[in-house]
């Protein structure tokens, strides 16, 4: 909730008339299923909310109101009637209107619908790009948009990795909880990787080391719609889910069709077939397909075999991106160690890929986090490094956190070494819930008291059932920088 985010925005402009349809079409169907479901039991309901915060800058010894993510304002209103809900989200910033949203969502027989329509004012009717930097050495680098779009694509503009040969990925997300990983192969060493295809909504962009290494420093640009609308249809039969969406975006307009089921023992076959529509050269034109096939093999529960092939921006042959076959979790008589291995075939060579695991089992309190070194060869472990310790303990509605990393290339914030974190809740009056936590951040290369370089203060109030207040200030070793103010209520 509190993620700044800095970035450059360019807009493009351009004509968008079969969205300005598809809207006059969603308004037509949503009084048309009003209609048929008048005569339904279940009388409509109107629910909705609305939260806002302002965030305070005074690392300057002056009070400037933030013009980033931090400050904002949301108005959700949902409206149910007949099993059915249609809902709009309006998010504004320092400059207005920021994101307008409208989505619709129920089942018609054994069908389950789910329609977005998303606008973006400050991108008009056509795309924009959003570039961002960060340098700073870690397993990953995060990129927050501010606020959730529409991507079409992401590129990686510039990247730096130690060791040279480190392997990379791209994933995003619209919450920064649950991740979409993106690209067909895995990256390696300090190449731009060109555009990554997305095409659905996200707030989040993160490349992530797979295996070893750091990131030094990245470059990325984010190819974001101002119009969007997508419509999913789910039908779940006999054990078999199939899902068909189509997507209409001003530069990146797509239908998919995908099928899950399962075969003897229940291991899972799954495959999506994905096409770009409405381009200047052709109206249907074949873009990729992934699936993948789960078998037992000797010894072996499960393993993956898995097909995915597309045809590039340039050039008409289809190009085949993976065929590989892979297991997790081979069990070699030792308790604590185990391995992944994925054999991948391509057109000029094959890979064999082992990554081990280390399995230091739990403990109550204490995390250790480990790796396993390997060598120059593919089969070599060289050392087992043990990068960091964490300690968790919970006592009578406190809780207490600490995590230091000792390695120098895992931080938290991106450039802190390790954390303390206290955070309390308890019950408040009228129905009331208090919230209150206290996290603060040391940096060897600070001249502090015990290197401290950074403290954070949040605590929110519920003071009724639908009412809460929530604040938080940041302080570093310049003093105090930020203050942020927040309200939510809910009805």
């Amino acid at each position: 909730m509190w993620a700044k985010a800095r970035r450059s925005l360019n807009v493009s402009s351009g004509e968008f008339s079969l969205l300005q349809k598809a809207v006059c079409i969603v308004v037509v169907a949503t009084f048309v299923t009003l209609g048929t479901y008048t005569t339904c039991s279940a009388g409509p309901a109107l629910s909705g909310s609305f939260e806002t915060a302002l965030a305070f800058d005074l690392s300057d010894s002056t009070l400037i109101i933030q013009a980033n993510s931090d400050t904002y304002s949301k108005l959700k209103l949902d409206y149910t009637t007949c099993g059915w809900t249609f809902e709009s989200l309006s998010t504004f910033d320092m400059s207005g209107l920021l994101t307008q949203q409208f989505s619709a969502s129920g089942s018609l027989g054994l069908i389950v619908l789910n329609s977005q329509l998303l606008f973006s004012p400050i991108l008009g009717s056509g795309s924009g790009l959003i570039s961002d930097t960060k340098s700073a050495n870690g397993i990953e680098h995060q990129y927050d948009l501010g606020t959730s779009y529409f991507v079409a694509w992401v590129s990686v503009t510039s990247i730096t990795v130690v060791p040279a040969g480190t392997q990379w990925r791209i994933k995003t997300s619209i919450d920064g909880a649950t991740w979409d990983w993106y690209s067909s192969q895995v990256f390696t060493g300090s190449v731009p990787s060109g555009q990554v295809s997305v095409g659905r909504l996200a707030r989040y962009v993160t490349i992530y080391v797979t295996a070893g290494g750091y990131i030094d420093d990245s470059a990325v640009t984010v190819s974001v719609s101002g119009e969007s609308w997508i419509t999913t249809a789910r039908l779940v039969t006999e054990g078999v889910t199939l899902t068909g969406t189509l997507t209409i975006a001003s530069g990146a307009s797509s239908f998919s069709f995908g099928i899950v089921g399962a075969h003897v023992g229940n291991l899972p076959v799954t495959g999506t077939i994905y096409f770009d529509i409405l381009k200047p050269d052709c109206s249907l034109c074949f873009d990729r397909f992934e699936g993948t096939f789960d078998f037992p093999f000797a010894c072996l529960d499960e393993v993956t075999a898995t097909l995915k092939v597309n045809c590039p921006q340039t050039g008409s042959d289809i190009v085949l991106n993976e065929l590989s076959l892979a297991t997790e979790d081979i069990d070699v008589g030792l308790s604590w160690l185990t391995f992944d291995l994925k054999v991948a075939f391509m057109v000029p060579s094959k890979t064999v890929t082992l990554t081990p695991t280390l399995n230091l089992g739990t403990c109550t309190c204490f995390t250790v986090y480990s790796a396993l070194n390997t060598g120059a060869g593919p089969w070599e472990i060289t050392a087992l490094s043990l990068y960091g310790i964490g300690v968790t303990y919970d006592w009578n509605g406190v809780s207490f956190e600490s995590l230091t990393y000792l390695d120098g290339i895992h931080f938290v914030k991106d450039t802190y070494w390790e954390k303390f974190v206290i955070k309390s809740t308890g019950d408040a009056c009228c129905e009331g819930r208090f919230t209150f936590e206290v996290a603060t951040y040391f940096q060897d290369t600070h001249t502090t008291l015990f290197d401290w370089a950074e403290t954070d203060v949040e605590a929110s109030i519920r003071l009724t059932s639908a009412f809460t207040a929530s604040t938080k200030i940041v302080i570093d070793t310049t003093g105090l920088t930020d203050v942020i103010l927040g309200i939510a209520y809910i009805w």
